[in-house]
C-alpha cells in the first residue's frame, strides 16, 4: 500500500505558471476599487481602509514597525476583510453589532456621514452607506473571481497550443513522481487550475459533468487521489435555487462548470451573490472565491465547510506533507498542520515535511527575521536556529553563519525531518524532484548536498 502524502498548495506554486502575485493584486484590486467609485460617485472605501493600514504604524520607530507591520499592513485580502467589518459596522440597531458601530467613528471616516441611524434594511436609500460598502465589496469580489478565470483560460489556451509550457511541464514532473510513490492528496488554496491540469483525474468534490457537489462521496471515500480548492476556483459558480424554504434546492448554491471557455468574457458566471448572516449574524458575502479577513465565516458554506473539515483528518492521517508557495497566512491552514504535528511530536512518528518558498536573498532560514520565516518555524514546530544548509552544517552556532544558501541546497532541521528549499517551485521541480521523492519517501540523505 502507497504511503500518502498531503499537499498544500498556495499563490506562490502558481506564479511562474503565468499567475499573479499578491503584489500584483494588489494593484490590480486598488485599481478596480478606484474606478467603480468614481463611475458611482461614491466614497472609495476601499481605499480608505487601505490608507488606515498603510498609516497605522507611522507613527513607531523602525524597530517596533518591524514587530507589528508583518499584520497590519495592507494588502487586497485584509483590506477586503475590513470591508466585510466596516459593512456590517455601519448597520444600526437592530441588525448591527454594538461593538463594530464604533468603527464609524475612527477619524478616517470624518466627514462621511457613515454612522448608523438608519433602520429600514431593505430600503436602499435608507441604509445607503451599508449598500454602497456592499456593492463595492461584491464588485471587487466579482472582479477578482474574473481576473483568474481569464488567465486560466490564457494558460490552458498555450496548454492546447502546446506554447509556453516549458514551466509546467517541469511541475508536471513533480507531480508524476510523487504520484508513483504516494496517495496524493492536495489541498488547494489557489482559484486557477494549474493544479487541475497536472491532476485532471483527482476527484475534486463534484460531479464534473452534472455539477452537483458530492459531501457524501467526499466523507465516504477510503482514498486520497483528490484536489480539493478549499478556497474556491474558477470552476465554480453560483446558482439561483429554489425560494422554497422545504426545497431541497432552496437559495444559491455553489455548482462546477468544466468548460472555462463556454461563455465569453464574465457573462454566465455569478461569483458573488446574496449575504448571508453567520457568527452572530454578522453578513457575510457569498462568494465563489474565498479571500479577505472573514475566510473562517465565508468557510460556513457548501462546498467549503465540507472541505475544511476534512483537512485536519488528512492532516493527521499523512505519512509526508509538501507545502509549496505558501505564505503561512491562514489560521485554519496553520492550525490543522500544528494540531497534527504536535500529536506526532519527534521521532520516527514525526511525517517528514518539505517547504518550498522562495527567497530571493537565498538568506540562510536560521538567520531571517522576516514574518514568513517566523510563522513556518512556530506552525511547523522547528527551532529555526538549528536549520542548516550542507555547506554550513559545520556552523555550529547561527550568529556565524555568512553568505547566502548555496544553490541547489536545500536546508534542513538537524534532529526532525524537514527540508527548506528557498529557490522557487518550479526550480524545485527541474532540480530536485527525485531527491524529494526519496526523501519524503524516508531516505534522510536524499537531500544531502547541492545539484
Amino acid at each position: 500500500m502507497k504511503k500518502k502524502l498531503l499537499v498544500i498548495l498556495g499563490a506562490g506554486s502558481s506564479v511562474e505558471q503565468g499567475f499573479p502575485t499578491v503584489v500584483d493584486l494588489n494593484c490590480e484590486v486598488a485599481s478596480w476599487a478606484t474606478n467603480y467609485a468614481s463611475t458611482k460617485g461614491l466614497p472609495d472605501y476601499y481605499d480608505l481602509l487601505w490608507k488606515n493600514r498603510a498609516n497605522y504604524c507611522s507613527g513607531l520607530p523602525n524597530e517596533l514597525k518591524e514587530i507589528v507591520e508583518h499584520r497590519t499592513s495592507p494588502n487586497y485580502e485584509r483590506v477586503l476583510g475590513d470591508l466585510q467589518t466596516l459593512m456590517n459596522g455601519v448597520l444600526a440597531a437592530p441588525y448591527g453589532d454594538p461593538l463594530l458601530r464604533w468603527i464609524t467613528k475612527a477619524d478616517v471616516f470624518s466627514g462621511l456621514e457613515i454612522e448608523p441611524k438608519d433602520r429600514d434594511l431593505a430600503d436602499r436609500s435608507s441604509h445607503r452607506n451599508f449598500h454602497a460598502i456592499e456593492d463595492q465589496l461584491r464588485y471587487l469580489c466579482r472582479c477578482l473571481a474574473n481576473e483568474i478565470r481569464v488567465k486560466s483560460r490564457a494558460f490552458e489556451a498555450e496548454l492546447l497550443n502546446a506554447k509556453g509550457t516549458g514551466n509546467f511541464e517541469l511541475y508536471k514532473q513533480l507531480f508524476a513522481g510523487l504520484s508513483e510513490e504516494f496517495e496524493v492528496g492536495v489541498y488547494n488554496l489557489n482559484y486557477d487550475t494549474v493544479a487541475l491540469n497536472v491532476l485532471p483525474d483527482a476527484f475534486v468534490g463534484f460531479d464534473k459533468q452534472a455539477g452537483q457537489f458530492r459531501p457524501s462521496d467526499i466523507f465516504s471515500r477510503n482514498g486520497w487521489s483528490f484536489l480539493y480548492h478549499l478556497h474556491g476556483s474558477v470552476h465554480h459558480r453560483i446558482e439561483i435555487g429554489s425560494r422554497v424554504l422545504e426545497s431541497p434546492e432552496f437559495g444559491p448554491k455553489i455548482t462546477w462548470c468544466g468548460n472555462l471557455f463556454k461563455e465569453n468574457g464574465n457573462e454566465g458566471w455569478k461569483d458573488a451573490d446574496a449575504l448571508k448572516t453567520q457568527s452572530d449574524e454578522k453578513r457575510v458575502l457569498l462568494t465563489t472565491a474565498v479571500s479577505g479577513g472573514w475566510k473562517l465565516d465565508q468557510l460556513q458554506e457548501e462546498p467549503f465547510q465540507t472541505l475544511y473539515s476534512c483537512l485536519p483528518r488528512h492532516a493527521y492521517e499523512a505519512d509526508a506533507i509538501l507545502i509549496g508557495g505558501y505564505g503561512f497566512g491562514d489560521s485554519h491552514i496553520n492550525s490543522a498542520l500544528t494540531n497534527a504535528l504536535r500529536s506526532k511530536a519527534r521521532g520516527v512518528d514525526r511525517p517528514p515535511v518539505i517547504i518550498l518558498g522562495y527567497d530571493k536573498d537565498k538568506r540562510p532560514f536560521a538567520t531571517r527575521n522576516d514574518s514568513w520565516a517566523k510563522a513556518m518555524s512556530k506552525i511547523l514546530r522547528v527551532s529555526a536556529c538549528a536549520v542548516r544548509a550542507p555547506s554550513h552544517h559545520s556552523v555550529e552556532q547561527w550568529t556565524q553563519l555568512i553568505g547566502g544558501v548555496v544553490d541547489g541546497e536545500f536546508e534542513q532541521l538537524r534532529e526532525q525531518p524537514c527540508g527548506i528549499w528557498n529557490d522557487g517551485f518550479v526550480s524545485a521541480c527541474k532540480k530536485k524532484t527525485d531527491q524529494m521523492v526519496k526523501w519524503l519517501s524516508g531516505d534522510s540523505s536524499a537531500l544531502s548536498g547541492s545539484s
